[in-house]
């Protein structure tokens, strides 16, 4: 796999942060030079053979390495796995998505998971049985030391001594937690090919599809497509193996019984019905599925491009939608060999929502009339606004998306003056509360040009609209942006199609981008080449209407950046600067990826100011680390050496944020 120098630079300096020094230079030197044996990485790195399997055990047990036997040989080729590697960067907000979906307990165990790397059930348990003895220890020994202690702790009726620091309360939960985590799919299954590659695995399931079947060989179209089906449904199988715990759970019928942990389960020792849960095999393996994890973190990036666009009202119903949408599905994007593209949609489990299953899962709380501007109804197109899709839409290029923004579709404009009788009630009016972000921009059907109205008098008669043509109306304005957060597949069916939402998403980032680099002139002169394509730069003045020499100032500018590109085209054979066209371009794809390697730079410095902070405060942080210090750094250190690592402190919070933002925009660009 090809890695450009600064992901494998970020990825060695994550795994120096997090797991030391040795493990980062086996994995550096791993990137450097490939594939390679224990005696072949003795010789790059100077190790000896038991650093070199000290550094190798433990990132096999952070799933940081891939490993393959040959048949008939002892020796082991070993392979950096650089995906996750960069997931490490996503700790923390795996972790506040866990706390946020299903609550402290399973943020716990996820915590755990994530520290030690994949683990045994058994193990698990026992770590945390040994963390409960140690606290009812303490608390015996602190109501023998006050016997009046239980009894003058009853404020609220309950006496009982509480367990402090522990949001696991006993093994029964941790079992609960950890089917509730696997029935989610954020927990897998060790196996045996778990450690192996991709790339292994495809030659392994290849040469036993050819030995079965294909012994005369491989001849002819139909013969070829028939061993590419064969070698797909071999690397579902190995890709299914992680899923034997989850299907085990699936068959013993307790699912349907077990309250969900979404209401947030974990908050009371007795908010889980513990007892339906089979106990877990304690020589089980499990481990964090970070595509899973990236599902959910995508789901949460696209509701926040929707709370930008629409409001929290509107961003809330998406929200619910895309979490029903996405409960089976695996990975964000589909493999290429796994899935093939005639159901590519049911493999991923991509299909579609109603509206009475959103209207079931949302908050009774949470009010509906909020956030959505009216227009009157006879400038509503009731066809329009309903009209049903049931394909999802031809791939477009960015050049064309961002040529139809802020435009109406064909079918708005033949609809825009129709009289039919709407669906809803057009005389919506909701309060002023209501009015949050720019919702009214398009209202039901605002494309049509419909002026839309908030008016503080009929906030009454909203709330008395029905509840479903509430929720109704918060889908319609999703369907009818020009972003396509959501399309409308059916009378009352909604889906969501990834692929060009995302391209509208990445679109907005570049733009983002380009607007603070160059200005809001800059992206004006991006958006005219992408929709006009290439311009000689003799007419693109007059296209732009600028002078001639602010737009060369302002395009040499962009040059620079990378944003816009220059292609000479000679007039005849002899080539001759006075006598060929310069023709202006833009290229999406180039500055895409110009925009993350300039992200992974950005990364990389941030991580080398923090290294070089702790170096300049070391005796500071070092005073820091002592017993009779930790947790009463104010009471115990020095004014001025406190005040030092106060500053480091603050230093340390806004470094990590500024590379938590990057990789929001890694994951737009790369991942999602």
């Amino acid at each position: 796999m090809l890695v450009t120098k600064p992901a494998a630079e970020l990825c060695s300096l994550l795994i120096d942060e997090l797991h030391g020094e040795l493990p980062s230079r086996i994995f550096s030197t791993l990137l450097n030079k490939g594939r390679s044996t224990l005696p072949q990485l003795a010789q790059y790195t100077a190790m000896t053979p038991r650093q070199l399997r000290h550094g190798i055990a433990v990132l096999i047990q952070h799933n940081l390495l891939y490993y393959h036997l040959e048949p008939g040989s002892e020796l082991a080729f070993y392979e950096a796995n650089i995906d996750h590697a960069y997931n490490l960067i996503r700790t923390g907000k795996i972790l506040e998505m866990v706390d946020t979906s299903f609550g402290a307990p399973a943020k716990d165990v996820v915590q755990n998971l994530l520290l030690s790397g994949q683990t045994r059930i058994s193990d698990l348990i026992a770590a945390y049985q040994g963390k409960m003895d140690q606290v009812n220890k303490a608390t015996a020994h602190a109501a023998s030391d006050d016997p009046f202690g239980p009894e003058t702790n009853g404020v609220n009726g309950d006496s009982s001594p509480k367990k402090p620091g522990l949001p696991v309360k006993s093994t029964a939960q941790l079992n609960s937690v950890i089917c509730r985590l696997v029935e989610a799919q954020l927990i897998d299954v060790v196996h045996t090919k778990t450690f192996e590659s991709p790339q292994d695995i495809l030659k392994t399931v290849e040469k036993e599809v050819i030995d079965k079947h294909f012994r005369g060989g491989v001849k002819g179209t139909k013969a070829k497509a028939e061993l590419e089906s064969l070698v797909a449904e071999g690397l579902r199988k190995v890709r299914d193996e992680s899923k034997s715990l989850k299907r085990k759970l699936e068959q013993n019928g307790a699912a349907s019984k077990r309250r969900k942990l979404f209401a947030g389960a974990g908050t009371a020792n007795g908010g889980l019905d513990e007892e339906v849960d089979p106990l877990l095999d304690p020589k089980q393996v499990i481990r964090i599925n970070y595509e899973k994890c990236l599902v959910d973190l995508r789901n949460r990036r696209l509701v926040q491009f929707a709370t930008d666009v629409f409001g929290e009202t509107t961003a809330y119903v998406y929200g619910i939608l895309l979490k029903l949408l996405t409960k089976d599905l695996a990975r964000c994007r589909p493999d290429p060999v796994m899935d093939s593209r005639k159901d590519d949609d049911d493999r991923q489990g991509i299909s579609s929502v109603s509206t009475a299953q959103i209207l079931d899962n949302l908050k009774t709380s949470v009010d509906l009339s909020l956030g959505m501007g009216k227009a009157d109804r006879q400038q509503i197109s009731s066809r329009a606004a309903n009209k049903v899709h049931e394909n999802p839409p031809k791939k477009k290029t960015l050049i064309e998306e961002a040529e139809v923004v802020g435009d109406a579709s064909a079918d708005e404009d033949e609809d825009g003056g129709s009289n039919d009788e709407s669906d809803y009630d057009s005389d919506y009016k909701p309060s002023a509360n209501g009015t949050n972000g720019t919702n009214g921009v398009n209202g039901l059907n605002g494309t049509n040009g419909a002026k839309v109205k908030f008016d503080d008098s009929a906030a009454n008669k909203d709330r008395r609209l029905d509840r479903p043509t509430q929720l109704r109306q918060h889908l319609l304005l999703l369907a009818e942006s020009p972003q396509r957060f959501v399309r409308h597949c059916g009378q009352e069916d909604w889906t969501v199609d990834f692929e060009p939402l995302m391209g509208a998403l990445r679109e907005a980032e570049l733009d983002w981008m380009i607007e603070n680099t160059s200005g809001q002139q800059g992206l004006r002169l991006v958006r005219i080449l992408r929709a006009k394509g290439k311009l000689d730069e003799k007419a693109l003045p007059n296209v732009a209407l600028m002078r001639k020499s602010e737009l060369q100032q302002k395009m040499l500018e962009m040059q620079t950046a990378g944003f816009v590109h220059v292609q000479e085209v000679p007039r005849d054979v002899k080539a001759d600067v006075k006598k060929s066209f310069f023709l202006w371009y833009c290229d999406v794809n180039r500055s895409l990826d110009r925009l993350l390697d300039t992200s992974y730079k950005s990364m990389i410095h941030c991580i080398q100011v923090l290294d070089l902070l702790r170096e300049k405060e070391k005796d500071v942080l070092a005073t820091t680390k002592r017993t009779d210090v930790r947790g009463r750094e104010k009471d115990t250190m020095r004014k001025e050496y406190y005040e030092r690592y106060s500053r480091f402190l603050e230093n340390e919070r806004q470094l990590f944020s500024q590379v938590m933002r990057l990789d929001d925009l890694v994951s737009v660009l790369r991942d999602f």
